[in-house]
């Protein structure tokens, strides 16, 4: 039996790659590439992930992984939230923010990182990697700024607002942004303020030797950072304004011409995940989100060796396993995130797959 919403190897093989439609004067990205990530946080997650002792084998089979080494792609974003999840765990609490960007070299992001280093200011660069976030993210993630009396606030709205690693991705960003910054500065920043949406995992000194400073609270809808104004305006020591406008363009045209890595069952993984989002899912509203008719969907899940039964029963003990196991959302909660009616089918499902009850699940920790 094939472990849940992995890759087989003809599927991994013959992994699609449709063109990115780019309009030529604007360089906006087509729809063939919406749900889609660049490869680069997904390598230095996965490079940090296994430094923290995670098995690299239990990842071997996540959607995006077999060509992760290739540039110029883009791979389903759900890739990076399968990783978060694997990645995820005591020793993640513990360091993994600072796991991840010890691991971080000028570069790693591609032309994002030089984005910074090349601008006149803090400002400057700040404004460059807003607008070019998707170089790096999802299409649909933003970095929204807002200068007010207390200096610039960068602030994260994510697509994975309702993941259950939210909060780690959540605590990540604001780092990933004060590395970065720093690096470029060429010296060691201090935030005015961080605001995260809800408690990260550890220790308060943990939190304050990560974004270095006292200032740290949880009233934020979405995680932000604020540098202070004189960070934001003084000069950069390796500023170079011509090509910081070659980079600009480079970053815009390489999104835009980046070709999107999906297999059909990835696709097929990808529209049914976005369907059980929004409740219990069923066949002709996934055909419909992959243009077939549901005949035809069957037909191509008989030729990968399954069935739409069998797959959103992976999807769902899938979830479910991760949400009992990490979370202490309420059975009705994880019922609507795992596209059951109600907690009762949803504990129905649970003595059917385990032969108990979903507290001796919840009892036994992460998946």
């Amino acid at each position: 039996m094939r472990r849940p919403f992995m890759v087989n190897h003809a599927t991994r093989d013959a992994l699609a790659a449709g063109p990115v439609a780019a309009d030529a004067a604007t360089g906006a990205v087509g729809g063939s590439a919406r749900g889609t990530i660049s490869p680069h946080l997904t390598r230095l997650l996965l490079r940090a992930g296994t430094a923290l002792g995670v098995d690299r084998s239990r990842l071997c089979g996540v959607p995006g992984i077999a060509v992760l080494d290739e540039d110029r792609i883009r791979i389903p974003t759900a890739t990076i939230l399968r990783v978060w999840e694997l990645v995820s765990g005591p020793a993640w609490d513990a360091e993994g923010s600072q796991a991840v960007m010890r691991l971080w070299r000028p570069g790693t992001f591609g032309v994002w990182d030089y984005l910074f280093a090349a601008a006149s200011t803090l400002g400057d660069a700040l404004q460059a990697a807003s607008r070019n976030f998707t170089a790096i993210t999802d299409l649909a993630d933003r970095l929204v700024l807002a200068h007010d009396e207390h200096g610039l606030t960068v602030t994260y709205h994510g697509t994975d607002q309702g993941h259950p690693q939210y909060s780690r991705i959540a605590e990540f960003v604001p780092h990933m942004l004060l590395t970065v910054a720093s690096s470029a500065a060429g010296r060691r920043l201090a935030p005015v303020r961080v605001r995260l949406p809800q408690h990260a995992a550890g220790a308060p000194e943990r939190l304050r030797e990560l974004y270095h400073t006292t200032n740290i609270d949880f009233e934020g809808d979405h995680p932000s950072i604020t540098f202070a104004e004189p960070d934001i305006v003084a000069p950069q020591p390796r500023a170079d304004a011509a090509l910081a406008a070659i980079l600009d363009e480079h970053a815009r045209l390489s999104t835009a011409a980046a070709r999107p890595v999906l297999g059909w069952l990835d696709r097929f993984h990808a529209a049914l995940e976005r369907a059980i989002d929004g409740g219990p899912p069923d066949l002709e509203q996934v055909a419909q989100r992959l243009a077939m008719s549901p005949r035809t969907l069957q037909r191509h899940l008989r030729e990968e060796g399954t069935t739409w039964r069998e797959e959103l029963e992976r999807l769902r003990q899938w979830r479910v396993e991760r949400l009992l196991g990490e979370s202490s959302l309420s059975m009705e909660s994880i019922a609507v995130r795992v596209g059951f009616t109600d907690a009762r089918s949803l504990r129905r499902a649970i003595h059917r797959w385990y032969g108990h009850g979903p507290a001796t699940l919840r009892a036994s920790g992460p998946a």
